[in-house]
């Protein structure tokens, strides 16, 4: 009997030692995550595509939609077409943020687009139109100016 209990133990040992291994293995298949200030209020899929390196950008089009944004609990995304005919999902926030702006966005707006570029989808730091410009996050950390206080931080 004793001997049938440590032979249990043993197997059992060795199986976590291979579960454990083929875990982190899968995890290092899908690529580095950047888990950032820049994840906070995007699609999971735009996030675990970023390398936190990529460059701001400026575009300048038109207003297609303003929509929910699918994945994200009260966000708000922007269909935006460029001036060259570029067509990108631009994230912007929380509707509750959004909304509380004295900036609107309605199709066929005339704005531009600063934010990081992740394929055909761009993280805002902000949109302007006409003389108004709405700011939705910091460009250097990608601190989002409707979120506040982040372990670490002192502005001491």
């Amino acid at each position: 009997m004793r001997k049938l209990a440590i032979g249990i133990v043993v197997v059992v040992a060795i199986s976590m030692i291979f579960v454990t291994v083929a875990f982190a293995q899968a995890t290092q298949a899908t690529g580095p995550i950047v888990e950032d200030k820049w994840s906070l209020g995007v699609p999971g899929v735009i996030h675990t595509s970023m390398t936190g390196q990529e460059a701001i950008v400026t575009e300048t089009g038109k207003v297609r939609k303003v929509e929910n944004m699918a994945g994200v609990k009260d966000g708000l995304q922007m269909r935006f077409t460029t001036d060259q005919g570029n067509k990108y999902v631009v994230y912007m926030g929380p509707n509750w943020f959004i909304n509380n702006q004295k900036l609107r966005f309605s199709p066929g707006d005339k704005v531009m687009v600063r934010g990081k570029k992740i394929g055909s989808s761009i993280i805002a730091t902000q949109i302007s139109k006409g003389g108004w410009t709405m700011k939705l996050r910091d460009e250097e950390d990608g601190q989002p100016s409707w979120e506040c206080c982040f372990p670490g931080q002192s502005n001491e």
